[in-house]
């Protein structure tokens, strides 16, 4: 049995549900049939999708691939169709972009202003993630467009480098030093850095493993949310790395310190991240050009303290 969109959709539909009864129900269909339907899945692909639970179903690591990959095709099923119907027509229809808190603050509004004018026609959807989290989005097509740091080299992925910052280290003058010239990458206080999780947000921080491995982090506390970093710089509970921009105006009101790390620098690369093979509607298409436009703006003008990305063009994947 070849894998055909009435398989992909039963399957999304029995994931989503957690339950076949459910499924069954919404998609008016026999649960005796999904209950096959899964079976022929499971033998055609050699390997188990659902764990049968006394409560329903889970995923099995391979049927959440399944479910990204699935999830993807009938998104971009659906756009094309949008696409090909308004294809002599002003751009129109859906599109959702993904911003990390520094996206929110600095272009956000202008990017959804910039659309309302350009392309009234586009319904544009905003959310907001940490960047590992809008890459996971963008890979199951629920994110049509993100703009995220450090995006990984992987070749189903459309990277287009916009900039790149310098990172800092961020805290109270007693802890960090009253200095305003750059501290050495050795200089970091040890057992005092908040933020680098073992979780992968730490990698849209500092990308290279071996640097993040010579940093021992805080032992009594770990932060995973930027509004509680926040308020433990300003409480004085530890420092963190960071770029000036996400914090900007904590800095401006002097709540904490921030001095440029050297020796080696710290810098990270922003990025505006597409599925590869994802259709390029008009809607698409001209989303994607007012990002790269606003936030090339914000960066030229100083609003965003960044430089444009040296690497200029799009990312080769590997």
């Amino acid at each position: 049995m070849a894998l055909g969109l009435r398989q992909l959709r039963y399957f999304i539909a029995i994931a989503d549900a957690g339950v076949l009864s459910r499924a069954a129900e919404a998609l008016n269909v026999a649960q005796s049939a999904l209950s096959h339907h899964v079976a022929a899945l499971e033998t055609e692909l050699g390997v188990k999708l659902l764990e049968r639970r006394p409560r329903g179903i889970a995923l099995t690591a391979a049927g959440r691939r399944l479910y990204e990959h699935a999830s993807a095709v009938l998104s971009a099923l659906g756009k094309a169709e949008e696409d090909v119907r308004t294809y002599n027509e002003a751009a129109a229809g859906p599109v959702c972009i993904g911003l990390s808190h520094t996206g929110i603050a600095l272009v956000a509004l202008d990017i959804m202003q910039a659309v309302r004018n350009n392309a009234p026609g586009v319904h544009l959807m905003v959310v907001e993630a940490l960047s590992p989290a809008l890459i996971e989005r963008v890979l199951s097509g629920t994110v049509d467009l993100a703009l995220a740091y450090n995006p990984p080299r992987d070749a189903r992925l459309d990277v287009e480098l916009l900039l790149d910052e310098d990172l800092y280290l961020v805290g109270q003058p007693g802890l960090i030093g009253r200095s305003s010239s750059p501290v050495v990458f050795s200089a970091i206080p040890q057992r005092s850095v908040l933020g680098l999780t073992p979780l992968p947000a730490s990698r849209a921080i500092i990308q290279t493993q071996i640097l993040r491995n010579q940093i021992i982090p805080s032992e009594t506390l770990e932060v995973d949310s930027l509004p509680a970093l926040r308020m433990a710089l300003e409480a004085g509970l530890g420092c963190a790395i960071l770029s000036r921009s996400t914090v900007l105006a904590d800095l401006a009101a002097e709540k904490y310190h921030a001095r440029r790390i050297v020796d080696p620098p710290l810098t990270r690369a922003l990025g505006l991240v597409a599925l590869a093979d994802r259709p390029r509607t008009k809607a698409f298409l001209e989303v994607r050009k007012t990002m790269i436009e606003v936030v090339r703006s914000a960066v030229n003008t100083g609003r965003w303290p960044a430089k444009e990305s040296g690497r200029r063009g799009k990312r080769a994947a590997i």
